[in-house]
């Protein structure tokens, strides 16, 4: 083991050689900027070779860094893989991670068709939809609703695009304008999409106070909440569409699309292993018919 510099070291490089900066570096491995620093001076002199131009507060890679940085990015991600592949021996077994309200509102009513033609594949749910997740390898599966689906470690699949507007129970809506003023009604509010009112008056010149009426801890809870009339919920059209056919809830205003989508995220690493690709498929052909 003489001839391999520390794997710390080499870890504080390869983080820093992505960034081009100790700072960055420093924060993403949660540690001090002079602790990288210090790795960095290391890992020079035990090569014998500069990494890293200092120039102007800045720092830049040298022709041996970027060779190094190179061999690390292979050696590192073969390491992940081969560790996940050991701590995640249990075969046919899937965790996914969603918001509370797409997990009650959109899956959960399906699922019972994936598990009958999968029935080898254990699935596990998680209410998160923070993309550390699938990072730290806590989750095999993350379906969120974002702004922006695509991520440069991670393989996106588009479920839909957002559709939203406000839904409530009958007898709730009376007769709205056009556009609608919704000054005197009232309004509910997942704190989970706090701007949702505010992103579907922009795109429709709605008017109103959409900060004020009650709060709830997710979508979910505000969906129930219309339910019961309590008032209205600015709800993605695919969470609904259940309670639209079955006239527990309306869409007096119908709906519009937003500036966000709704896909499946897992890693690179791991996009082509079989209970993923299954679920993947899946999920697909759940999301075409309703297209």
């Amino acid at each position: 083991m003489n001839d391999l510099p520390s794997l710390r070291a080499l870890h504080y490089f390869k983080q820093a050689a992505h960034f081009e900066s100790f700072s960055s570096a420093a924060d993403s491995l949660n540690v001090t900027h002079s602790a990288v620093s210090h790795q960095i001076k290391n890992l020079e002199g035990w090569l014998g070779t500069v990494l890293f131009n200092r120039t102007a507060g800045r720092v830049y890679l040298t022709a041996d860094g970027v060779r190094l940085k190179a061999c690390c990015d292979q050696v590192f991600s073969e390491i992940e893989k081969t560790c996940h592949q050991m701590r995640h021996r249990r075969e046919h077994h899937l965790t996914i991670a969603c918001s509370a309200s797409f997990l009650a509102q959109w899956l959960l009513p399906r699922i019972s068709r994936f598990s009958l033609q999968h029935p080898q594949i254990t699935l596990s749910f998680q209410t998160q939809t923070d993309i550390s997740l699938l990072t730290n390898q806590r989750a095999d599966v993350l379906i969120k609703s974002d702004h922006h689906v695509t991520h440069e470690e991670f393989e996106a699949t588009l479920i839909g695009s957002d559709f939203i507007g406000p839904v409530c129970a009958p007898g709730v809506c009376g007769t709205l304008s056009s556009p609608p003023d919704f000054t005197s009604l009232p309004l509910l509010h997942a704190r989970t999409k706090i701007n949702a009112w505010q992103e579907w008056a922009n795109v429709t010149g709605a008017r109103g106070d959409f900060s004020a009426g009650k709060h709830f801890d997710n979508l979910m809870l505000a969906i129930q909440a219309a339910k019961t009339g309590l008032g209205f919920s600015m709800t993605p059209k695919m969470l609904v569409k259940k309670e639209l056919a079955e006239g527990s809830l309306l869409a007096p205003a119908g709906f519009c699309k937003a500036d966000r989508a709704t896909a499946m995220l897992v890693s690179h690493l791991r996009s082509d292993e079989p209970e993923i690709r299954v679920f993947r498929d899946w999920i697909q052909e759940e999301a075409e018919t309703e297209q």
